[in-house]
């Protein structure tokens, strides 16, 4: 039989992130993806709003997806009000499968959400019940407080973050950090290993929807994989999303990750 995915996340009209791009990868993975829609969001080249789904019907979403006894594994991506993250984090204290948290409070296409207010509940709420956590720089900032610009830095903000009660935190640089090179985090049992790759150079950045493809496939990977193997190929997977990107139009300076790309590539 076929095992299940779930992702808990925001619907994303462009299928740059959000539940598109968890879906997708869980198919390429060999899952079969569930869902749950917390928001519903749409990107135009000057316009970016998040529009937050009713409680009511995140509820009987949780109540329908979750009433199947044969989930691996569960991607929580954008959870947009404090509300929305009491409600999920009420079901997850229910499962008893890994849970991959991606605390998505910062977004390429805008600077950041007014979500200071939600990283308290992050923290509080949500992360205690998480396996992994895959903050980018700006929420790994947000989250433990401190200023990111290192890898040193990294590894103090990952351990703050990992003090909250998470298993697992892979802090992610992308091209935030100076230099040609990016890095991915991984504090684990109180150890540290560093993914280390060069940067991918493009006129337009085909990034669109990384760490949504990044968290989903460590969902997929954990099932049957320890979570450093996880992350290591996580990284393969969006690589090859990246360097075979989809260019939305001449409009959008950036385009979004395929997660196609790896299969049809080695085929």
């Amino acid at each position: 039989m076929v095992k299940k995915l779930l992702t808990i996340a925001g619907s994303d009209s462009l299928s740059g992130g959000g539940i598109q791009a968890d879906l997708a990868t869980f198919n390429e993975f060999g899952y079969f993806g569930l869902s749950v829609i917390t928001s519903i969001v749409t990107v135009t080249n000057d316009n970016f709003k998040i529009y937050p789904t009713d409680l009511k019907i995140i509820q009987a979403q949780l109540d329908s997806t979750l009433a199947l006894d044969d989930i691996a594994a569960i991607k929580v991506g954008l959870l947009p009000t404090v509300d929305i993250i009491d409600l999920v984090a009420e079901y997850l204290k229910k499962v008893d499968v890994p849970v991959i948290v991606d605390p998505v409070m910062v977004f390429k296409e805008t600077d950041s959400t007014n979500t200071d207010f939600l990283v308290q509940e992050i923290k509080n709420q949500l992360l205690p019940l998480a396996t992994v956590a895959t903050p980018n720089l700006y929420e790994a900032q947000l989250l433990s407080g401190l200023t990111i610009q290192s890898v040193d830095d990294m590894k103090a903000a990952a351990k703050v973050i990992g003090s909250f009660g998470v298993e697992s935190v892979v802090v992610k640089s992308g091209a935030r950090l100076a230099g040609n090179q990016t890095f991915d985090l991984l504090f684990h049992n109180n150890n540290y290993k560093i993914f280390e790759q060069k940067k991918v150079m493009s006129n337009i950045p085909m990034n669109n929807g990384a760490g949504c493809t990044f968290s989903s496939s460590i969902a997929a990977n954990i099932v049957t994989s320890s979570v450093t193997d996880a992350v290591a190929d996580a990284k393969a997977f969006v690589l090859a999303g990246i360097e075979n990107g989809v260019i939305i139009n001449e409009n959008f300076e950036v385009g979004n990750v395929w997660q196609a790309a790896r299969r049809l590539r080695n085929n």
